[in-house]
């Protein structure tokens, strides 16, 4: 009596034969044991040669699923993704047999009569394409067939793209109750598929010179091992890659990004190459609660001395000297999660104008206290008898033939004579030329960086 997984596949087929409405837009799925699939492989087969055929190398289509991107770390200048990396390939020299058979362009021959080595003119006609259907624009779509699941160590027999991610620092393939990986059979055009659910840690060269208001590009580049681009092609998917459901935005507003944009690109060069891009924008929100409304006030804060008497020194210093204190724990609060870096962020210049008020704000104290000190020292050396005789009566009958300017200049001196004027030009000064620099902060510094940075170097590592 057979098992029921052995009359698994056949009522599959039969549901489809019986029901095509209900499979014509799915495909059957069965599968080999190891041994079937041995008997694939045709004699003189080298799995260390690629399928290249004489006309265009072997070429290898890669889609990506991006499920989540985990982890940010601007410190490490990381980044992790988690994702189903499905890449496939056609290899001629496997023995399929595809359905119809009037689809398959290789094997008309007996296998007795193949030479050593295998010779792709010998074994395939003209009709054979190394591209997949499924996978470019132009092709109609392939008819539906049957999707064959072999065992992962029939891997070990063929020859499979040595493909690796040029910027990763770690990946590994989910294992929960099994590996979360299989390998499959298309038999309506030949090709083979891997498909792997992976979590990937990249690396990603930051730049803050823009930070907190910056967009990040980081990317993940998929390049092969040894194989150059005259034997082997690396593309993307086009169909896939041009889907309008590849990515759902929604999914991605993480903490202090966005996932903006997710893109990507063929890089063959020496080496043949696939590059997906993530621009990443940063939500200001969270400097802005945390960094920018607690230094303009503590800015504010400052500027309460100049309302303050000189008399009153310990008010004053003590305000002063707590501000800037205050200040220097939000800078470095502030910068503690990012790496050194040897140029300014937009960030530094904010917190420093910020420094230097609150700095000029205790500085304008010592200098109204000096000021004040010296009146009070003139005061007491001068005799109590003294007094100023007022505009003469000539002066006063003529007051209309004393120059403009004059009057202007007297007025001015008049004003820095009196006990508090420098704290009354502070009043006007200080919030004038700090709100102003505000404005030209967040008006210039907070655009967008420049987005055409060079790609990384393509040479082989």
């Amino acid at each position: 009596m057979r098992a029921w997984h052995d009359l698994l596949p056949l009522a599959l087929t039969l549901t489809c034969t019986t029901l095509p409405a209900r499979c014509r837009h799915s495909e059957v799925t069965r599968s080999l044991n190891y041994d079937e699939n041995k008997s694939l492989l045709p004699p003189f087969y080298d799995k260390y040669t690629t399928p290249a055929t004489n006309i265009s190398p072997a070429i290898v289509y890669f889609d990506m699923k991006l499920l989540d991107i985990s982890t940010i770390n601007e410190n490490d200048m990381t980044f992790s993704v988690e994702s189903f990396v499905t890449y496939r390939w056609k290899d001629w020299r496997l023995r399929w047999k595809l359905e119809p058979k009037e689809l398959n362009p290789c094997w008309k021959i007996p296998i007795e009569n193949v030479s050593r080595p295998l010779n792709f003119s010998q074994i395939c006609t003209e009709k054979y394409t190394a591209q997949i259907s499924r996978c470019t624009k132009e092709d109609p779509p392939p008819p539906h067939g049957t999707r064959i699941i072999l065992p992962l160590k029939f891997l070990e027999d063929i020859w499979q793209p040595d493909a690796f991610f040029k910027n990763g620092i770690r990946s590994s393939v989910h294992k929960d109750w099994v590996a979360n990986e299989y390998l499959a059979f298309y038999d309506n055009d030949g090709h083979i598929g891997l498909v792997s659910r992976m979590s990937i840690t990249l690396m990603c060269h930051f730049d803050f010179h823009h930070y907190p208001h910056d967009q990040q590009r980081c990317e993940m580049l998929i390049q092969s091992l040894s194989y150059k681009s005259d034997k082997v092609e690396f593309r993307w998917c086009e169909k896939w890659v041009n889907a309008t459901s590849k990515l759902d935005k929604d999914i991605f507003s993480l903490p202090h990004f966005i996932l903006a944009q997710y893109t990507h690109e063929e890089c063959n060069d020496e080496f043949p190459c696939v590059r997906a891009v993530f621009v990443l924008v940063r939500h200001p929100d969270f400097h802005i609660l945390h960094t920018y409304v607690p230094t303009v006030l503590i800015v504010t804060l400052s500027w309460m001395s100049f309302w303050i008497a000189p008399e009153a020194t310990p008010a004053r210093v003590t305000l002063g000297v707590t501000s800037i204190l205050t200040m220097a724990t939000q800078y470095s609060q502030s910068t503690k999660n990012l790496p050194p870096v040897s140029y300014i962020k937009s960030l530094d210049i904010w917190m420093i104008t910020c420094m230097v008020y609150v700095f000029a704000a205790l500085l304008e104290f010592a200098i109204v206290y000096h000021v004040h000190y010296r009146r009070s020292l003139a005061a007491e050396v001068a005799s109590p008898t003294t007094h100023h005789n007022g505009p003469s009566q000539v002066t006063q009958g003529l007051g209309l033939t004393v120059p403009t300017l004059e009057r202007l200049t007297t007025a001015w001196r008049d004003f820095w004579r009196g006990e508090t004027a420098i704290d009354e030009a502070s009043r006007i000064l200080f919030p004038v030329t700090y709100f102003s620099f505000v404005l030209a902060y967040f008006v210039l510094l907070t655009g967008p960086p420049d987005t055409s940075v060079p790609y990384p170097s393509r040479s082989h590592a």
